[in-house]
Formats: structure tokens, C-alpha cells, sequence
């Protein structure tokens, strides 16, 4: 992410200091209290790091939207924004059975599920109380809104893990709400507090919403092309869970019948092995699904660019650029 963050440094001057007072908040919004096992349960995540995507488009887009804001009327909804995605990430650990997150032991790993979902619910909570303050009463709206988005697009991923006739239109309908949604929320909800036009507030929230679909899409590329070094987890977890995913839509679609009913057989396996991860993946490989997805996640992270256009030019709106350009390049 370093190299992420010198770039928006580049293009707005000031980014990292602004991003270190939200997260100073954020370390501190999580008490050292009793229970113990509660509250560093909570903690654990937070200090363990993240890439902070999302409280940074908060921040961008408040200031895209009026330059001159102050930080401090802006970084609890970050904070809040930050720690609902925590709680959520918390959350699929538990249903995903996974063990390790951002090179750590995951929450559920560490402390079992009881915990886990308490602590859950704590920075849910947490979070809303940072949110619910704000002067700006329609952040709390658009907040709770993605919330309820989130977790439709967790039950219709729940639902359609392991289905090979899945359609693109229902994963699209999943990542919109698993994940554009919040994206959406973040740079919405900053350029409510700046007070910007409704032009801009729409401008704002609807390149949060493309970039979520984008940066969505390229996590699952990563999760098939990229190893356990990069991303923190087991290489091909989404084949593994047979989570439905561009790559392993279009193979289904466009591999030939014995290589399709090969791959259908893998995602229906409960218990896969190493060796069938890396059988789909040279299924994915030879029938051009990563070149595909690829493509897909260009297409709206481009669309997602041309809604800058209708900002004013500032270091915030490149900056906002910049992040959209290195999402579908990265390799975290």
C-alpha cells in the first residue's frame, strides 16, 4: 500500500498527515477495556493494519468537494466507515472458516467464533457511534443503507457458493452489494459533510460505487494469479469456498465440455485439495477467463474515472485518480 499512498501524496500534498490524524482516531476508537478477550478481539484488526481504501475515499472526497475542510469534521465518519468494514471482515472470517488475515491470525482463529461475532457486533456499534453524531444528519442515512446492502450481497454470496449456472448479472448484483456499496457510501458520505453541490455529490458517490465494482473484481483476479506472500491468504480461497467470482463464471461458459465438467466437479467438492485448485486454475489459464476478468475490472474502473470529470480540478480529484488507475494494477 506504500506505494499507493506516495502517489496520492504526490498528487495532493498533506494526504499522509491527514490520513495519520484518521487513523490515530481509529487506533483509539476501540478502548483497552474489560473483557479483555472482548476488546482485544476488537483491536486485533485494526492495529494489525489494512489498506484504509475506504477512509481515504472519505477523506478525498470531502476534500475534492470544498479544499479548504477541516480534517477533524470529516475523520469520525472515516473512522466509522473503517470500522464497519472491520466488523464485516470479522464477519466473513467466520462464515469463510479462514485463519489468516493481513498476515495474522484471523479473529475466529484466534478467539473462537463466540468472540469473534461479539466483537463483531461491538465495532458495529462502535461505529454508528461515530456516524450517528455527525452534524450532518443524511451521513447516517446513507450509511445504514449500505449496511443493509452489505449484508444482502454476504447472504446471495452464501447462497450461490458452489453454483456453476450462476449468472455474470447475479455476481454483479453480489459485488454491488458486498462491496461497491460501502465504496459508494465512503466518497458519498464525504462530500455530503463538505457540502457539495448535488452535482458532485452525485459525481462522488457514483465513482465510489464503479471503483468498488472495479477494485472487487480485481481481488478476485489476485486471489487466483497471485500467492500467499501478496494477498495474506491461501492462494485460490474463493476456489476453494467455490465463491462465484468473473474468472470462474466465464470458464464455465467458455471451456470446452470436459474441462467444464471437470471445473463444475471441483466447485461442488466440499473438501477440495491442492491439486484441484490448481486444476482450475489451469482451466482458468487455457481458457482465457483471467484475461477476461481483467478486462471487466478495466471497464469500470474507467467508467469510474470519467466521473471525475464533472469536479473541479483539484489535488483531491487526482488524487481520487490515482487510486482508481493503481486498483486494477496492484498487487495487494
Amino acid at each position: 500500500m506504500d506505494a499507493l499512498w506516495q502517489l496520492v501524496e504526490d498528487a495532493y500534498p498533506g494526504f499522509r498527515s491527514d490520513m495519520e490524524r484518521i487513523e490515530n482516531l481509529l487506533i483509539d476508537s476501540i478502548p483497552q477495556a474489560t473483557p479483555t478477550e472482548l476488546y482485544s478481539a476488537s483491536r486485533h484488526l485494526i492495529l494489525t493494519g489494512g489498506k484504509r481504501i475506504r477512509p481515504a475515499l472519505v477523506l478525498l472526497s470531502y476534500k475534492a468537494a470544498n479544499p479548504e475542510g477541516e480534517v477533524s469534521y470529516v475523520a469520525p465518519i472515516a473512522v466509522g466507515i473503517e470500522l464497519i468494514h472491520t466488523a464485516t471482515i470479522i464477519h466473513d472470517d467466520i462464515i469463510d472458516l479462514a485463519t489468516m488475515r493481513r498476515g495474522a491470525e484471523t479473529v475466529n482463529a484466534r478467539w473462537g467464533n463466540d468472540i469473534a461475532i461479539l466483537a463483531g457486533d461491538l465495532i458495529f456499534s462502535r461505529a454508528f457511534g461515530f456516524i450517528g453524531v455527525h452534524p450532518v444528519r443524511k451521513v447516517s442515512e446513507v450509511v445504514s443503507r449500505a449496511c443493509m446492502r452489505l449484508a444482502e450481497g454476504e447472504v446471495l454470496e452464501t447462497l450461490h457458493t458452489g453454483n456453476a449456472s450462476l449468472t455474470e448479472e447475479v455476481y454483479l448484483e453480489i459485488v454491488e452489494r458486498k462491496t461497491a456499496s460501502l465504496f459508494e457510501a465512503s466518497a458519498e458520505c464525504g462530500a455530503l459533510a463538505a457540502e457539495g453541490s448535488k452535482e458532485e455529490v452525485a459525481a462522488l458517490s457514483r465513482f465510489g460505487y464503479l471503483l468498488g465494482i472495479g477494485f472487487q473484481m480485481t481481488d478476485d483476479l489476485l486471489d487466483v494469479i497471485s500467492g500467499e506472500k501478496v494477498l495474506g491468504k491461501k492462494v485460490g480461497m474463493d476456489i476453494s469456498l467455490g465463491k462465484p467470482t468473473f474468472v470462474i463464471l466465464h470458464a464455465l461458459r467458455n471451456a470446452p465440455d470436459d474441462k467444464r465438467k471437470v471445473l463444475e466437479s471441483i466447485l461442488k467438492k466440499e473438501n477440495k485439495t491442492e491439486d484441484d485448485v490448481k486444476r482450475a486454475l489451469e482451466i482458468f489459464e487455457a481458457s482465457g477467463s483471467i484475461e477476461y476478468a481483467s478486462k471487466r475490472a478495466k471497464h469500470f474502473i474507467e467508467k469510474a474515472k470519467k466521473q471525475l470529470k464533472q469536479l473541479r480540478s483539484t489535488p483531491a480529484r487526482r488524487a481520487l485518480r490515482v487510486i482508481a488507475e493503481y486498483a486494477i494494477r496492484r498487487e495487494f
